[in-house]
């Protein structure tokens, strides 16, 4: 190969390996072959001109020296397109995106509790015994609590005013056992139920009057917390 030849040649390929150098990191694609034809094409063409006109590769007339520096100029031309096409046309491929988080789980709807609500009921003067207007609202909370068998129920004893301390405690206890005892036959837990006896601490009316004291000779159910 002459000394025109070897330049020609050994300045493509430096110049493909600079250029390529610069987009190793592109994945190789259509733009390298449509580059790479178009360079043979005119790396040929460019040599032949140039072998015949202006002898620039010193290789005489003869054909098939004038042959290998077109092929030569093809093969430097295609080289080089290759990279250059890869360069302006080649693009890198697009990142995958992460898949969205999935929905979050959709959280179960709190079932609302049911209110409950337990009237009390009342006594005669120092007695603890159920009367029977009492049995009568005692069995509707019972149906009640059985119904709401999570439910748990402080039985709690009241008195009047009149009497000891001791006395009327003593009394009010009582009155929340024979509740909770009425409760129990009529079919609710007994673990479910607490009993409390408040004696007089708690009234709900005056004691001055008879009605007022009536009112205050009572036991109540409240749903424990």
């Amino acid at each position: 190969m002459n000394t025109g030849l070897r330049f020609a040649v050994t300045s493509v390929l430096l110049v493909t390996f600079a250029v390529g150098c610069a987009c190793l990191q592109k994945p190789w694609g259509k733009g390298t072959l449509a580059g790479a034809g178009i360079g043979a094409v005119g790396g040929g063409i460019a040599t032949g001109a140039a072998a015949n006109n202006t002898g620039a590769f010193d290789i005489g007339n003869d054909n098939a020296d004038k042959g290998l520096a077109v092929a030569t100029g093809a093969v430097g031309g295609a080289l080089l397109g290759a990279v250059i096409g890869h360069c302006l046309l080649d693009y890198p491929a697009p990142l995958a995106k992460a898949a969205p988080p999935p929905p979050p789980a959709p959280q179960p709807t709190p079932v609302p509790q049911k209110k409950i609500v337990l009237r009390g009921v009342n006594f005669e003067f120092d007695k603890a015994t159920i009367r029977a207007d009492a049995a009568s609202i005692l069995r509707e909370a019972a149906s009640l609590l059985k119904e709401n068998a999570s439910v748990k129920v402080s039985v709690e004893g009241h008195t009047d005013a009149v009497g000891s301390d001791p006395y009327n405690l003593g009394l009010s206890n009582r009155r929340a056992v024979a509740v909770k005892e009425f409760l129990v036959k009529e079919g609710v837990t007994e673990g479910r139920l607490g009993t409390r006896g408040l004696g007089e601490a708690q009234p709900v009316a005056t004691n001055d009057t008879a009605d007022g004291r009536a009112q205050n000779r009572r036991v109540e159910l409240k749903v424990a917390e």
